[in-house]
């Protein structure tokens, strides 16, 4: 796992017409980029709330923690890297081997881009623009020489017509993913958006490099797409997809290993909303106390905005982790946002804590444009992960609702699958699952 210690941020500007951005969007396997006047829909957090987590993070024990309140010393335990290590084993790269229908659906999308490209009065998409679309420098040594003929008589379209080369170019990675139980697997919806392309996806554990940068074979694991075992509840809105993996991999020499989180473990969702805090000054204490809110921070003390470490597949490369200068800019009531790196295919990677907590599912790159033609990245965004157990809960009383259930009924099957997840491995308000006898087993 690849560490990047990201540098201090100046503005950084994109070619709004970059090509491995826009089209990867279009071709749905890429962030979802968010223009900062969308902030304006985004809803406030409750100052309520705001209270309760600034509270309980300046509790946190600073013998055992990074403390939140600007000018401690952020010393670390060296347990912290062990942890870390162990997080990381239950994030997986998502790889889609396209079927037919969408191979023909990808070259209309890239022969209308090449089309706009020629009217704007840009150069047409070049074998490197290809090759980071589609992440062909993960491919064999050379495979990119052997898959292009010389592109200036061909363009990239009539490339990909052929649909014996396009087969090479399979699985292509759309994104990132991680166990939150046994086999349940967390990404975003504009990862995987439906289920009838379930059977498409492959979760690809431990597809990373060891220290000399030798790449270490991935264990595979196909979606559970059995209407009676399998499992797909996602949402548009907090861009969230839970799914079920298979209980063996793909590859019959590993089905020994079992289920994933036998092999690899898995990150615990928590539905406690006071995981981690913005940066919190003088002026926003003050204004808050006037508002008779009790805040227990001595007088001159503020707070930054809490680190978050990420794990994921940019660009659907061997896993990365960053850490270090990345801190929570801002919490709203469903999502944070944060300085940090990230590209396409790290959607749906988890966000932590600097106690390796799970606090948000990361999902989108904030934009704002300066010209018609540049842009500038000035946040990421990610799903508060206590919203997504909420919207669980919500799912299993609506289901409730809509199902005529007989008087010996006290759930509809759906809305069991949801309980019986819940119940096992997500900590909510009302009990920790790792008090759990399910949880206990599977953990053990």
């Amino acid at each position: 796992m690849s560490i990047n210690i990201t540098p201090s941020r100046s503005k950084i500007l994109y070619n709004w017409f970059l090509p491995t951005r826009l089209l990867r969007e279009r071709l749905n396997v890429s962030s979802i980029p968010i223009n900062r006047q969308q902030e304006q829909l985004l809803e406030s957090i409750d100052p309520g709330d705001l209270v309760e987590i600034i509270n309980s993070r300046f509790d946190v024990n600073p013998t055992s923690r990074i403390n939140a309140v600007f000018g401690n010393p952020d010393f670390l335990p060296f347990s912290f890297l062990e942890l870390g290590v162990r997080r990381g084993a239950a994030v997986c790269r998502i790889v889609r081997n396209f079927s037919e229908p969408f191979r023909q659906e990808i070259v209309n999308v890239v022969s209308e881009f090449e089309q706009e490209l020629k009217n704007n009065n840009q150069d047409i998409l070049t074998r490197q623009e290809i090759e980071e679309i589609f992440s062909m420098s993960e491919k064999e040594q050379g495979f990119a020489d052997d898959f292009f003929p010389n592109l200036a008589e061909a363009s990239p379209s009539n490339v990909l017509q052929d649909p014996e080369r396009f087969s090479k170019l399979l699985p292509i990675p759309i994104g990132t993913g991680f166990l939150v139980g046994n086999s349940y697997l967390l990404t975003n919806h504009h990862v995987l958006p439906e289920r009838k392309i379930c059977h498409e996806i492959i979760a690809e554990f431990g597809y990373d490099q060891d220290g000399l940068g030798r790449k270490i074979p991935p264990i595979a694991y196909k979606l559970d797409t059995n209407p009676e075992t399998g499992f797909f509840e996602t949402n548009e809105n907090l861009d969230y997809t839970l799914v079920k993996l298979q209980d063996k991999p793909v590859d019959p020499d590993f089905s020994i290993l079992g289920r994933a989180g036998d092999r690899f473990g898995w990150i615990t969702l928590d539905e406690n909303p006071t995981r981690i805090a913005p940066p919190v000054d003088e002026t926003k204490i003050q204004n808050l106390q006037s508002d008779g809110f009790e805040i227990r921070i001595p007088q001159g003390k503020s707070m930054e905005g809490e680190p978050v470490n990420i794990i994921q597949h940019p660009k659907g490369k061997r896993k990365q982790v960053i850490l270090s200068s990345n801190r929570v800019t801002e919490i709203y009531k469903q999502f944070i946002q944060y300085q940090a790196d990230a590209d396409f295919s790290s959607s749906g990677s988890p966000v932590f804590n600097q106690q390796w907590q799970l606090v948000a599912l990361h999902h989108a790159a904030v934009a704002e444009n300066d010209t018609n033609t540049m842009f500038e990245i000035t946040a990421e965004e990610g799903v508060r992960t206590c919203e997504i157990v909420k919207d669980l809960k919500a799912k299993m009383e609506q289901y409730n609702a809509e199902a005529d259930l007989g008087p010996e009924q006290k759930s509809n099957p759906q809305s069991q699958k949801i309980q019986t997840f819940i119940t096992n491995f997500v900590d909510t308000v009302e009990k920790k699952a790792e008090s759990n006898p399910t949880y206990q087993a599977a953990a053990s």
